[in-house]
């Protein structure tokens, strides 16, 4: 087997017994030395490639412990309106998508952030005024809304009368009751996902290639996705099978409020199924994902308290279906993850894992709560006497986005948003991801506000409660071992130690001697999954 020496720049290990070194060596797509640059060379051999760092920094390939892998691919083929400042731009945006995509049955776009819009409001008639003829689908930012146009009503089958489904809102004119176009929680989720996801497995595959190529040009070399159903799932393992799966991929089967709790059991159990017939390190199906609630932008997250314009969200689920579907999982040995940002939902779900424990008799799944923007002290030091993870995103309170989000909630609680400290203080084990393409997937960036609370686009922002930034170590550890630890991936990634897999990062510069700042201008150099390089600049 083919032996390759990475060398020239220090090497960050996040093994914990051994952190730093000076070189690495990989033998076939294990790592067969970590130690001296002379040791290395010499355990190599002469016929060994090596790889020179040029003074940069060799690392643990990023373990991304939250990303919708079909949705990063496809987002990024559609119009892109985040930097839109202005109902204007995003009607600009639109337009030129649908003119540029003449052939297109449907004009699609991504992104659009609420505080843009008039009283955070999205409506038909904005969208109309440009795009009449065929069906516009335009995803909120946070991917818990679709804003759609008059023609996109008509497809869906939607009209004054349409009941809501469960866990979601058609909104509707207080006035007049007419639907304005915007589909709240599941009434996206189940009436414009599946429908837009109706597509050939030739173009599917190449949403997931597309991801991949992204993940691989980031650092990335393991990730965590959290709505996985059984088309994407079966993309994937077409590219496993023909060897090209650049990355690891440990999936949770999204498990959709129904309103019948027959069919959401059902869901628990085909899980089940496919986690023993999808194992390995490569492509493993883990768990299940659970939509708690919302997101804090549209006032649909669940709080205990009203948000500051007076209204509140009840959770998707109810607590004894949340109940039900928690304990099924935890009894079939399913790892469970629950997307709880607002306060009541992370209460409930807490509750939730700690009577299916109790219920069962289990413990050490490794169960998960997802985001944990605004948490209560006790609920957090109750996951970490219950071992629950915390799985958080930094990019998520990047406070060039986050002005709405306290506005939403006001300064008091949003200053006790995003504790990452309290967290570890209370013994939960902290994994880092991107929640791509909710947020850009770029990992860099990413560790640049967990190590700064500031945002890494506009410097004119203020940082967010500075004084719980991590020390870069510590946030680089969340983002590799820790987010491996939370996979049950432990064993072969997120650390760089003989034995293990090599997925290594090779990145510019050092910016643990150059500081947290320097991180935004550090460039991947080369990623490598399993001894291959997946990508080199």
């Amino acid at each position: 087997m083919r032996k390759r020496v990475l060398t020239g720049g220090r090497v960050f290990t996040a093994d914990c017994d051994n952190p730093w070194a000076e070189a690495v060596v990989v033998d076939g797509d294990t790592i067969a030395f970590v130690g001296t640059a002379d040791d290395a060379l010499t355990m190599a051999g002469d016929g060994a490639e090596q790889i020179d760092s040029n003074g940069g920094l060799i690392m643990p390939g990023f373990v991304d412990g939250h990303v919708h892998v079909t949705l990063t691919g496809s987002s990024m083929l559609k119009a892109y309106l985040r930097d839109a400042e202005t109902v204007e731009d995003i009607q600009q945006k639109v337009k030129t998508w649908a003119d540029e995509n003449p052939d297109a049955p449907r004009v699609l776009g991504t992104d659009w952030i609420h505080s843009v819009l008039p009283d955070n409001k999205p409506t038909k008639e904005i969208l109309d005024a440009v795009v009449s003829d065929r069906p516009v689908y335009l995803d909120a930012f946070d991917f818990h809304s679709c804003w759609v146009n008059s023609a996109a009503l008509r497809e869906l089958g939607i009209d004054d009368t349409t009941p809501d489904p469960a866990g979601g809102t058609i909104v509707r004119d207080q006035d007049t009751g007419e639907a304005t176009g915007h589909l709240l929680e599941s009434a996206h989720f189940e009436m414009v996902t599946p429908m837009l996801a109706r597509v050939d497995d030739t173009v599917r595959d190449g949403y997931v290639s597309t991801a991949l190529e992204a993940f691989a040009r980031a650092g990335i070399t393991t990730v965590v996705e959290m709505a996985m159903e059984e088309e994407p799932l079966e993309s994937l393992a077409r590219m496993r099978d023909a060897g090209k799966l650049t990355t690891r991929v440990v999936a949770h089967m999204i498990i959709w409020r129904k309103g019948d709790l027959d069919e959401e059991l059902a869901l628990v159990e085909r899980a089940a199924e496919l986690a023993k017939e999808y194992q390995g390190d490569l492509l493993r199906v883990g768990g299940i994902k659970i939509i708690g609630d919302g997101s804090i932008d549209a006032c649909t997250a669940a709080l205990s308290q009203p948000y500051v314009n007076g209204t509140s969200s009840d959770p998707i689920w109810t607590p004894e279906s949340l109940d039900a579907v928690v304990r099924a999982a935890d009894a079939a040995g399913l790892q469970v993850a629950v997307h709880a940002v607002g306060d009541q939902a992370i209460h409930n779900t807490v509750d939730a894992i700690e009577k299916a424990m109790k219920s069962n008799g289990t413990s050490g799944r490794r169960h998960r709560i997802e985001h944990l923007e605004y948490a209560q002290e006790g609920d957090i030091e109750r996951m970490g006497r219950l071992g629950i993870t915390a799985s958080m995103q930094p990019v998520h309170m990047d406070p060039e986005y986050l002005q709405n989000w306290i506005a939403m909630i006001g300064p008091e609680r949003a200053n006790n948003g995003f504790a990452w400290p309290l967290h570890v203080a209370a013994g939960s084990t902290l994994a880092f991801g991107t929640d791509a393409p909710t947020t850009p997937h770029w990992s860099l960036p990413n560790m640049y506000i967990a190590t700064t609370r500031k945002s890494p686009g506009d410097a004119s922002f203020d940082a967010i409660r500075p004084d719980w930034a991590l020390p870069v170590e510590e946030a680089i550890v969340h983002g590799t071992r820790d987010s491996a630890w939370a996979a049950w991936l432990e064993h072969a990634t997120g650390v760089l130690k003989p034995g293990f897999a090599a997925d290594i990062t090779v990145v510019d510069r050092d910016f643990f001697a150059e500081g947290p700042d320097s991180l935004l201008k550090t460039k991947v150099a080369m990623t490598m999954m399993g001894g291959e390089i997946v990508y080199r600049d």
